[in-house]
């Protein structure tokens, strides 16, 4: 799975501008074939707390491929790339990246997807690969334990500085599940070895995180 992210910011005075021209994005998105297309806001995430983040899925690269070939050779959607980049545009355009899903190979892991959205980002440490996934595939399994759904880790590519970043997603369908969870997370003895092996030798190196929710599009 594909998955690309654009990074906005609203400027102050112009929130409702700002998902109104998202909005006219999500239907280009749609039209040249881009699936799951969902706006998430940063609630909780230190200086990025704001910002809106919209992403969209591909089957694989191709199929990413030839959704950019579409756009580059659409006239209303070059009309809007310009838009969102000028002086007068409601938001920042900060930043955008490619992110390739890792298979972790859990067949039992919840499927689904939820309103709001534990994200993590964290640099595998050399010579951790190995050791990374499979602290990954515990924590998704406890995660799901607690109520998640559609747990999923990528790598960042194309991302900048960021590259080479993984990005953990635990899903719930609210902020009360969320804090279930978390209130679950440090009843279990489990996940509190989990959590002392990412303090004490930890086979990546946390970089950041945030709780975001979805934000609803027309």
């Amino acid at each position: 799975m594909i998955v690309r992210s654009w990074n906005l910011r609203p400027r102050p005075g112009r929130y409702d501008d700002s998902i109104g021209l998202i909005t006219e994005g999500v239907k280009l998105a749609d039209r040249h074939g881009a699936r799951e297309i969902r706006l998430t806001q940063a609630a909780t995430a230190g200086p990025n707390t704001g910002v809106l983040v919209l992403t969209c899925e591909f089957d694989n690269l191709t199929a990413y491929g030839t959704y950019l070939d579409d756009t580059l050779g659409d006239p209303e959607a070059q009309s809007y790339s310009h838009r969102i980049r000028e002086a007068e545009a409601p938001f920042t355009y900060e930043s955008t990246a490619v992110l390739i899903e890792i298979d972790l190979e859990r067949p039992e892991g919840k499927q689904g997807r939820g309103r709001v959205l534990d994200v993590r980002l964290g640099r595998t440490r050399p010579g951790r690969w190995d050791d990374t996934l499979a602290f990954a595939r515990e924590s998704f399994d406890l995660c799901d334990t607690h109520g998640a759904v559609g747990c999923r880790l990528f790598e960042l590519n194309h991302a900048g500085p960021q590259a080479g970043l993984l990005c953990a997603v635990m899903e719930y369908n609210s902020i009360t599940e969320f804090g279930q969870a978390g209130d679950g997370w440090m009843a279990d003895d489990a996940a509190r070895r989990l959590t002392d092996t990412m303090r004490i030798d930890s086979p990546f190196e946390p970089v950041s995180s945030g709780l975001f929710t979805e934000v609803a599009v027309l």
